[in-house]
């Protein structure tokens, strides 16, 4: 079976698909920041409020694809400053069944797009 290269805004200077579905099963999505689904506007805030946006958004785009939180494997964390994980890191957790939390990393101090304070790259399967 092909894969899926999904991208939504086409720009040569961001050469890259926002998913790639492989077999159609995997999901592998781009990093993630927060930002309005419909405009593609970044939307800045605290980090709590950046993340939960990050968060609610990859449920959406989840759900569009055949997939839901349950099935998120694995997230790349990035944070601008690593002071901001704690505060990441409480938010993060009430998107998450306890006992299915995906495999993770996280890394800090580290140039995001615009003034973003955290990205996220997923891998999800499909239900």
């Amino acid at each position: 079976m092909d894969n899926q290269y999904i991208v939504f805004m086409e720009d040569e200077a961001q050469p890259y698909s926002d998913i790639v579905v492989v077999d159609d099963k995997f999901l592998f999505l781009a990093g993630l920041v927060s930002e309005d689904l419909e405009t593609r506007d970044e939307a800045y805030g605290t980090i709590e409020f950046e993340t939960n946006r990050i968060l609610d958004n990859l449920k959406v785009i989840l759900e569009k694809y055949g997939s839901d939180m349950d099935h998120v494997v694995k997230i790349d964390v990035l944070v601008s400053k690593w002071e901001y994980k704690d505060a990441m890191n409480k938010e993060y957790v009430k998107h998450f069944k306890k006992e299915k939390l995906p495999a993770r990393i996280c890394y800090g101090n580290v140039s995001i797009a615009g003034e973003c304070k955290v990205e996220m790259a997923v891998i999800a399967t499909k239900k």
